[in-house]
């Protein structure tokens, strides 16, 4: 499986979006404030673009921690950047690559 580091995963995406582009993501979620009730899995959104911080979004710690992103159906979705696994591209028909966070 082809791996892409994280800071460049989090560049790509940025780009592709205001490029008119999207992209598939995978990682799992986690909240501070609600606890995990039993197993937790990966979530996975495809034609995902890129968004800035909505007036409602507050963040408890410094959000360069977030990845802030909008689902295919526009919906914002939030995850931290660290718990992203997988991220796809358009020029590479979406296949995912794992994303490296610690080298």
């Amino acid at each position: 499986m082809e791996t892409i580091r994280g800071i460049d995963a989090i560049a790509k995406a940025e780009t592709v979006s205001k490029t008119g582009g999207d992209f598939s993501i995978v990682f799992f979620p986690f909240s501070r404030k609600k606890p995990a009730a039993g197993e937790i899995n990966l979530k996975t959104y495809s034609h995902c673009t890129c968004r800035k911080p909505l007036p409602k979004d507050r963040f408890d710690i410094d959000g360069k921690h977030f990845f802030l992103f909008s689902d295919s159906e526009g919906n914002p979705k939030t995850c931290y950047r660290n718990l992203i696994r997988f991220i796809g591209f358009p020029d590479d028909d979406y296949t995912l690559k794992k994303v490296i966070w610690y080298e």
